[in-house]
């Protein structure tokens, strides 16, 4: 069966087409989600430039930090690319104007639209087989070091797998070197197996997540206690029991390092 071919399509005035070729660009990237990967954690030598630079010691002028710019980009899906010219024209100004970027894939000729991290809204989702990884590397990274500095990274939000309370790991081992946390995700069991799907490949496939409207821990910083939001029963909610465990233990450390606010909730993966 020969497949339908709109002929007249090229006769519409340009303003329709325009219109059409803007209807099929993608949904606008939301909440993106990104998987964690070894060796972003990385060691530089300070400059007097630096703030942090120590003029009294150079053994203090080696910063350890994390490059979130090395993390695996999304791929964002853009058929329009090899339409025409016309539709191409579309795609690549709704790419700038989406601040995304054009890369390339192993070939080096076929185009494709990639999205860098952007710790200020993204999230970075951490498996239960990464976990040693991410919680280790750091001290790693320092351990021949007497003296140190570390940035703390840029990143704000972490995901994890719901199946990853079942063991017996703490969040609270992760704020000496990420105390810039304040928020953490609980991916459900129904979807703890999801993955980047894209390994090897120097970039990922496309996942955002979708917030619940379930409860919600939240550090209420002048009572130096959790509390729940928007919550009308915890009981009836089978995730409330994992979102408590998730905060056993944090009080401590989250007023040693003075952190103001910092919560734990349930969201979807959504592949896109």
């Amino acid at each position: 069966m020969d497949t339908a071919v709109f002929t007249l399509f090229p006769n519409l005035p340009p303003e329709l087409r325009n219109q059409i070729w803007r209807d099929a660009l993608p949904d606008k990237v939301r909440q993106a989600l990104y998987f964690y990967k070894r060796g972003c954690w990385q060691s530089r030598p300070l400059t007097e430039e630096d703030d942090e630079y120590n003029h009294d010691n150079d053994q203090l002028n080696i910063c350890h930090e994390f490059r979130h710019d090395l993390l695996d980009p999304i791929e964002v899906e853009m058929p329009l690319l090899f339409v025409n010219s016309e539709a191409r024209g579309i795609a690549l100004a709704w790419v700038q104007g989406q601040n995304l970027q054009i890369g390339f894939c192993e070939d080096g000729q076929t185009p494709i639209v990639i999205r860098p991290f952007d710790p200020a809204h993204d999230t970075l989702y951490i498996s239960l087989d990464a976990w040693d990884n991410f919680s280790n590397e750091p001290w790693e990274a320092v351990a021949d070091s007497v003296y140190y500095n570390c940035v703390p990274p840029a990143f704000t939000r972490i995901a994890v797998p719901e199946p990853f309370f079942q063991y017996d790991i703490s969040l609270s081992d992760l704020f000496h070197f990420y105390y810039n946390l304040k928020k953490v995700f609980i991916i459900p069991n129904a979807q703890a197996n999801i993955h980047s799907e894209k390994e090897g490949l120097k970039m990922q496939r496309r996942w955002e997540l979708q917030s619940t409207q379930g409860p919600m821990l939240f550090w209420n910083n002048d009572r130096e206690c959790f509390e729940w939001k928007d919550c009308a029963d915890i009981s009836d909610n089978t995730m409330s029991t994992v979102i408590k465990k998730a905060c056993d233990g944090l009080d401590k450390e989250l007023m040693f390092f003075e952190m103001k606010s910092f919560q734990v909730q349930a969201a979807f993966a959504i592949r896109k």
